[in-house]
């Protein structure tokens, strides 16, 4: 059995909260930079050597074709894989080299990550803040009452304090 450390099992953690958006846009640039790594050879000129087609794209991307048809828009936006039809209109996906480094540099992961380490942190800061905000809360109404309480009982010692003095002056 394989043994994990605590910082391995963290990033597991993390990477399994992330959204799905990230890991898609990841898996899609893996998907085809593995097709471009097959045919990089001289003699591979036409698209479908280094590309993928949408079928093979989807079966190869475990995820529901209307997620991945998102982040394709996505990526082509950000210059990192292109789309070219060809005859018949099969479209084929293609990566760039801004999406060669965009997976080598895991670049959708880590801000996946970094997502979801901001959204954690987001979500501790403001259950602190409730936290903090209930104690103080809290405290002040036990405060008011111990207040309350010794201010009645000072009332309560002043007016026999009274009484007594009054009883020695008649005497």
């Amino acid at each position: 059995m394989m043994m994990l450390d605590n910082k391995q099992v963290t990033r597991n953690a993390i990477v399994e909260s992330m959204e799905n958006k990230f890991k898609i846009r990841h898996a899609i640039l893996k998907s085809l930079h593995e097709k471009r790594s097959e045919g990089t050879g001289p003699d591979n000129m036409h698209v479908s050597e280094i590309a993928r087609t949408w079928s093979d794209l989807v079966e190869t991307v475990d995820f529901s074709e209307n997620k991945i048809v998102e982040q394709i828009q996505y990526l082509e936006n950000q210059k990192e894989i292109y789309s070219q039809e060809e005859e018949y209109y099969v479209f084929y996906h293609a990566i760039t080299e801004i999406g060669i480094a965009s997976f080598y540099n895991q670049k959708y992961l880590d801000e996946g990550k970094k997502r979801s380490r901001e959204k954690y942190h987001d979500i501790i800061r403001n259950w602190s803040v409730t936290i903090l905000l209930i104690l103080a809360i809290l405290t002040f109404t036990i405060n008011a009452y111990v207040t309350i309480t010794r201010n009645s009982e000072i009332e309560n010692i002043e007016s026999k304090l009274k009484i007594i003095s009054n009883q020695i002056n008649r005497k």
